[in-house]
């Protein structure tokens, strides 16, 4: 019973562990942010945030419904509005509380490893709040983004699943065996006659005898 349990624990943890893998590599094929049920995951592309988010780690970002729950020390993520980040998404800690202003929510932020705090911004600018900061994904990531990797993760992937795909195969096969094994039993449909039929019917085997006797 441990035993099937773990298994399916593992297997679990497996398929999860790949689907999230095609999906950082599917968003960095097309160029787009991967984001799924509010959570998006995202790359950390330089060591500004040192040594707690270093290069290459994939990040899980949930998307931000309140700002007013935010304070000071959050990792969050924004998009950038001043060169040379213009346009890109940032994600560094927020230094200050965060004021409000007419409802809206203003936020300064600052890299770990930085000297200075980035400029002031509203909550427009918002992308996420950093919640988790996943393992080995990064790493697996880098390696199989290049056309080697690529082709080591097809492999892997068939042979995840090809236990499974054999069964599937192995099962389609004997339904297909039954079926073809398989009698068909008709029953004889009951043949109904007229009065009219009858009585024909019983003339003419009534002179065959008479004729038989006759013989």
């Amino acid at each position: 019973m441990f035993r099937k349990i773990r298994k399916i624990i593992g297997t679990t943890i497996l398929v999860l562990f790949i689907i999230a893998l095609v999906f950082v590599l599917f968003a960095r094929i097309s160029g787009t942010t991967p984001s799924l049920f509010g959570y998006s995951l995202l790359r950390v592309e330089t060591g500004s945030m040192e040594p707690e988010l270093k290069v290459g780690n994939i990040l899980l970002v949930q998307k931000i419904e309140d700002p007013s729950t935010l304070k000071k020390g959050d990792v969050i993520t924004y998009y950038g509005q001043e060169t040379p980040v213009k346009g890109s998404l940032v994600t560094h800690q927020i230094y200050e509380e965060p004021r409000e202003e007419n409802g809206k929510y203003y936020f300064i932020t600052k890299g770990l490893r930085n000297t200075l705090p980035d400029p002031e911004f509203d909550d427009s600018q918002l992308f996420g709040e950093v919640k988790y900061k996943i393992p080995l994904l990064g790493t697996l990531y880098d390696f199989f983004s290049k056309p080697f990797g690529l082709i080591a993760f097809a492999a892997v992937m068939l042979i995840a699943f090809s236990a499974e795909l054999i069964n599937l195969i192995n099962i389609i096969r004997n339904k297909e065996e039954e079926v073809d094994h398989e009698v068909p039993v008709t029953a004889a449909e009951p043949v109904y006659k007229t009065d009219f039929e009858e009585s024909i019917e019983q003339e003419t085997n009534e002179i065959i005898t008479d004729l038989e006797d006759g013989l």
